[in-house]
């Protein structure tokens, strides 16, 4: 079997410092996909009301909101513009007042990019400020300043002999800057307040500061003077975008922060700039001072650390620090032990470590003495004596960590596990190897919970030892890369890891979750209710609570190795090329604006975003998202909810919406700034989806109306329906009620029959039955002639003629068809029983006395016609108050399909007909 051969930590170091800077290449271009290096002779820099930065130049009007830019100009097909020279911008509201080289004046709208030409009356189209004050624009073409009034479009000349390098306004006055001098508005009428050039000049809320050739003077609006002399070339000039203080920025780089109303010199964090010539200087929102010249743009930030450089003679810096003695040490990698700031260590102590032993991965200090962990073993230096000895533990051992508790010594090594070493008898107590169960033998961070519970960091996994039963659990975790350190916080363990980000477990061992997967990190520690984590690159600070992760501004630059430790308020953690040092006081979160910068439908693309209204859910809808935060930091994270619900992580800072059902849609969007916090502020918008023709609001409207009204026609029918066999229930119920008083007439007769017959009272008994005989009979010749009873129509309905005179004294006039008889019995005998209803319900119902009926054979059609001399056929429509009549008639119609007809006459008359269809009757 062929040999394995380790890989060397030094090898392992220069791995993880290539890692680190290809990590650090992509994470300093992470937050900005767009360059400002083709951005020469920028005029002016304007941050509008959402947060967009606008710069104007010989390349056109750029507008950018940290992640991309867009550049409307004569050259851009996408945005276009009649024109690209732009020498000047003004804010009013929504609106840039854009002073042009070649075309004037015009109105741009920032919300939707649309440009409207101000009609100014001057002669050359070479404007090179135009300015909105009081109503009014005030506009600089060459020597020459003018007034122009939008409302009654009118253009005054009020100086036509006047070089201007700069036009301001503070609330009550104008001012014009030039090699002449400084002039203020009144009036309409100049007047000169200083009498010598003037380089730069801007506005405070009622005073401007002019800067002069040595001297910078505050003139308020009230006429009151100050001044204070400078010995620098100072060409750069601008408010603080907080308060109404302001900033210099001279040729040679120098940045001075100024007191805007005593000229007071005041702190600052920024720095030097690049020594340039300042065409336009402005601070933002964020804090973030943007520097224009005829070469480029610079963005200077604040930084609150101070870097001690601290480099040695070693090939990797990669060096350590512990507070010994409440000073800074400095453990280094090949160079032995070295003071920080005050002198710890005496000159010569490095001699007597071993060439090995000059390589420190670890200080710790335990009872006033300093360990030292090494490539050669464990060392301590004690300090009342000033001697460094090599302690007799381990020979020949790489220890990288060391932790002390109760007199125990607790050594991670690289090869040989873990060993427990007690101080007080000088001996070692347990060795936990790989034979013993852990996944690793190279232990890098030891964390001791309680007396039975220890967790070991290793280059595979995480292991909990158990001292008290010697058992060892292996816990099951995503990483692939090393823990490189453990903390315990909030009852919970963090493990930073060397690729796979952070993870964070319960006592238990169990993964509760996974921060910032992808990222390095090393060391962690815990300071004011927050995890402070170095890492490859950058420092960063994380909530135990919510697992926010933030990047501490203006460290990103920086490659961390590991260690840190806090003393008097201020934070130190190592990197390669030195200490860093931050001061731990809360500084203001800057919550930066979130909007959606540009919409894209479908193709076509808006400015900004609106509610947006697609035909369909095939329609594809991007949203270009931005957090206006222009400070160099993380890359930012978006996320987005629609119609509360969860919200849904954004992989970038582009939103692509399409498949979405007809409907309406609330859009919701949160973004982090420049330093991984989450802005309290959101960007939103109305999505609607146009549903189909037949699912609209009116065809809805339309389906709602047809279904009321089909439950309110089907509640009538039923309520007829009810109504109808209300009726019949009732007519049914009377003739069984009669038939039932006959039956118990003739019951009771036959009963006293039977008691007289008893009694030998023959002839009572006779009589009572021949009583109940006469009533059966009376019965029985009572019958009308209601059916057909085996007779042909010819023969029944004159003989109906018949009864009804007799009867009723009711005349029946009658014209019959020859065919009238042609069809089934069933069906003659039908029609006749229809005859004899309908003509005795008129009779009972109505004073009727005349009736004329009509049997014959038209066009296929049976035609059963039958005139009143009165309106008694029109019970016959009713649905509710109806005889047995009318129902028979309406079922004998339903069952051979004919129709029924009735018709009122304006002489009182009434008509009935019924047609029977013949292919029906055959």
């Amino acid at each position: 079997m062929p040999k394995i051969i380790p890989i060397t930590l030094q090898a392992k170091l220069y791995i993880l410092i290539t890692f680190s800077l290809l990590f650090f290449s992509q994470f300093n271009h992470a937050n900005q996909n767009y360059s400002l290096e083709n951005l020469s002779n920028v005029k002016t820099i304007v941050q509008d009301k959402r947060g967009f930065i606008w710069l104007s130049g010989q390349e056109g009007l750029t507008r950018l909101d940290g992640d991309s830019k867009i550049t409307f100009s004569l050259n851009n097909q996408d945005w276009p513009l009649p024109f690209s020279w732009i020498h000047d911008i003004d804010l009013i509201d929504n609106n840039l007042l854009l002073a042009t080289e070649t075309h004037g004046t015009w109105l741009f709208n920032s919300q939707n990019g649309t440009i409207e030409k101000q009609t100014v009356n001057i002669p050359r189209q070479s404007h090179y400020h135009s300015i909105f004050f009081k109503d009014k624009y005030y506009i600089n073409a060459p020597n020459k300043l003018y007034s122009y009034d939008p409302k009654t479009n009118k253009t005054l000349i009020i100086n036509n002999n006047i070089a201007i390098n700069n036009l301001v306004h503070t609330k009550e006055h104008l001012y014009i800057a030039g090699n002449n001098g400084l002039y203020k508005l009144e009036n309409q009428k100049l007047s000169q307040l200083l009498n010598e050039p003037i380089t730069a000049m801007t506005a405070l809320s009622n005073a401007v500061i002019v800067i002069s050739q040595n001297k910078i003077y505050r003139l308020s609006d009230d006429g009151d003077s100050l001044n204070i002399s400078h010995n620098e070339k100072l060409n750069g000039l601008t408010k603080t975008f907080y308060g109404d203080n302001f900033i210099t920025v001279s040729n040679s780089g120098k940045i001075t922060k100024y007191h805007g109303l005593s000229l007071v010199t005041l702190p600052h964090h920024y720095g030097n700039s690049e020594p340039v010539h300042p065409m336009s200087v402005f601070q933002d929102a964020s804090g973030v001072i943007w520097l224009a010249s005829s070469h480029n743009i610079q963005q200077l930030t604040e930084s609150k650390i101070h870097n001690h450089k601290v480099i040695f003679d070693i090939p990797i810096n990669a060096n350590e620090i512990a507070l010994f003695d409440n000073e800074i040490v400095i453990g280094s990698y090949g160079a032995g032990l070295q003071n920080f700031i005050s002198p710890v260590f005496e000159e010569g102590i490095n001699n007597l470590f071993s060439k090995k032993g000059l390589k420190i991965f670890t200080l710790l200090e335990i009872n006033a003495d300093l360990y030292i962990a090494s490539s050669d073993g464990v060392w301590r230096y004690d300090k009342s004596l000033k001697q460094l000895t090599k302690l007799d533990i381990l020979e020949d051992t790489m220890v990288l960590q060391l932790e002390y508790h109760n007199n125990l010594l607790y050594i991670g090594t690289n090869y040989e596990g873990l060993y427990i070493y007690d101080l007080s008898t000088n001996e070692i107590i347990k060795h936990i190897n790989i034979a013993d169960g852990i996944v690793s033998p190279e232990v890098i961070d030891v964390l001791l919970l309680d007396r039975d519970q220890i967790w070991l960091a290793t280059s595979s996994h995480i292991s909990i030892y158990q001292p008290s039963t010697g058992a060892i659990k292996n816990l099951k975790s995503p990483n692939k890369s090393k823990v490189i350190s453990l903390i315990y916080v909030d009852n919970k363990i963090f493990a930073s890891t060397l690729g796979d980000g952070i993870l964070v477990f319960n006592r238990q061992g169990d993964l509760l979750a996974q921060i910032s997967k992808g990222h390095s990190f090393t060391e962690m520690l815990f300071v004011n209710d927050e995890i402070w984590v170095s890492g490859k690159p950058g420092l960063y600070r994380l909530s135990p609570r919510d697992y926010q992760i933030t990047l501490v501004a203006n460290t990103q630059q920086y490659t961390f190795v590991s260690s840190m430790l806090v003393k008097d308020n201020t934070l130190y953690a190592i990197h390669y090329s030195g200490v860093l040092a931050i001061n731990l006081n809360e500084s203001q979160q800057f919550h930066s604006n979130v909007v959606i910068s540009k919409t894209t439908i479908s193709g076509n693309s808006y400015l900004l975003n609106k509610t947006i209204e697609i035909d369909s859910g095939n329609d594809v809808i991007t949203l270009d998202l931005a957090s206006l935060d222009f400070r160099p930091g993380m890359a930012k994270k978006f996320q987005y909810r629609i119609n509360n619900n969860q919200w849904q992580q954004i992989s970038n800072n582009q939103l692509t919406l399409t498949g979405l059902a007809p409907g309406n849609y609330h859009l919701e969007i949160m973004a982090t700034n420049s330093l991984g916090h989450w802005s309290t502020n959101k960007a939103y918008t109305e999505i609607h989806v146009a549903y189909p023709w037949y699912w609209t609001i009116q065809m809805r409207t339309t389906y709602g109306l047809m279904l009321l009204f089909i439950i309110l026609f089907t509640a009538w029918l039923l309520y007829l329906r009810a109504k109808s066999i209300s009726h019949i229930h009732t007519l049914l119920k009377n003739d069984m009620t009669s038939y039932s008083r006959m039956m118990k007439v003739i019951q009771r007769n036959l009963h006293l029959a039977a008691e007289s017959l008893e009694n030998d009272k023959i002839k009572e008994g006779k009589q009572l039955i021949e009583k109940s005989l006469s009533e059966l009979n009376n019965n029985f010749t009572s019958q009308e002639p209601d059916n057909l009873e085996g007779k042909t129509l010819a023969i029944a309905i004159p003989f109906l003629a018949n009864y009804l005179q007799s009867k009723y004294q009711v005349k029946l006039n009658f014209t019959l068809d020859d065919h009238s008889d042609d069809c089934k019995y069933e069906i003659r005998a039908d029609i006749y029983k229809i005859i004899f209803e309908a003509l005795t319900s008129a009779i009972f119902n109505n004073d009727a006395k005349i009736f004329h009926l009509s049997l014959q054979e038209v066009k296929q059609k049976l035609w059963l016609t039958i005139n009143s001399d009165n309106d008694c056929f029109m019970q016959l429509e009713s649905k509710i108050k109806f005889d047995l009549s009318s129902y028979t008639i309406r079922q004998i119609t339903l069952k051979h399909h004919a129709s029924l007809n009735t018709f009122d006459n304006d002489d009182g008359s009434s008509q009935l007909v019924i047609s029977f269809p013949l292919m029906q009757l055959t």
